[in-house]
């Protein structure tokens, strides 16, 4: 025989539990893998393809190989999962950690072998300071289409901040480290637009007996810009702004550190 007490308690418990699967309906229903959860215009639960998680992605056995390969994967429909958006995204990677996942070996997320992809994105890089810093590693320039965003969690020098995001030239990389754009199919004729580059390091390791160039923007006009942007180590040209890009700009709160080497620097920035 039940109490009176025992039966209060069970309802009660039975009203929790239906409340809590009102608030969170079950991940099952709610989304793809990626997205976040939301409710659409008949008021059922579906994914919402505006954000994407891209450490869900990161699986060097089965999907992503490295940070880059998984953006790349996203933008290409790589696993089948969900077409990324013609309007882009906002691409999460600040889940992304490891020297191996931050080491990219395989091209840009937006090229790799002969397939370039130039869908727009707003890109959240991880921080990659700490007691152990795991920079994000790259072999090859890379070239950012129109209405792309990179944003780091801190160039090193913003609000004394040691956990802010570092991208490095890896050993034996030649050319520049960033670039605004290019010919096509990456820019029309008429020039790319919307892009920009903020909150982050580009270290060229310059020790390494290597002159890398840190971010150039030739292709690239209207809302394109580079803020809070730390230049390390870099004996190349550090900014170099020419070509079509005299709509571009502004160019502020950059910090420019050779890391003591006493070689020739040979620009901080050109403009046309």
């Amino acid at each position: 025989m039940t109490s009176r007490s025992g039966v209060t308690l069970i309802f009660v418990l039975w009203l929790a539990v239906l409340g809590w699967s009102l608030i969170y309906p079950s991940q099952m229903d709610a989304q793809t893998e990626g997205n976040d959860a939301v409710y659409n215009a008949s008021n059922a639960v579906t994914f919402s393809p505006s954000f994407i998680d891209a450490s869900q992605f990161l699986n060097p056995l089965t999907q992503g190989r490295d940070l880059c390969d998984t953006i790349f994967g996203i933008f290409t429909n790589k696993w089948g999962v969900a077409s990324y958006p013609a309007a882009g995204a906002v691409i999460d990677a600040r889940g992304i950690s490891g020297t191996s996942n931050l080491k990219c070996t395989h091209g840009t997320p937006w090229t790799e072998g002969s397939t370039t992809v130039t869908a727009p994105s707003i890109i959240l890089l991880p921080a990659t300071g700490g007691t152990t810093p795991t920079p994000i590693i790259i072999s090859s320039p890379w070239i950012l289409p129109s209405n792309t965003h990179l944003i780091g969690e801190g160039d090193g020098t913003s609000g004394g901040s040691t956990f802010g995001t570092t991208i490095q030239a890896a050993s034996g990389f030649s050319g520049t480290m960033i670039q605004f754009g290019s010919s096509s199919p990456v820019c029309p004729s008429t020039g790319c637009s919307g892009i920009s580059v903020e909150n982050l390091t580009l270290d060229g390791q310059g020790p390494l007996g290597q002159t890398v160039n840190g971010i150039a923007n030739s292709y690239s006009q209207d809302g394109s810009y580079v803020d809070h942007v730390s230049l390390f180590q870099i004996l190349g040209t550090g900014l170099a702004v020419s070509g079509i890009a005299s709509n571009s700009g502004p160019y502020s709160n950059i910090t420019f550190d050779t890391g003591g080497d006493s070689r020739h620097v040979v620009n901080y920035m050109r403009q046309h």
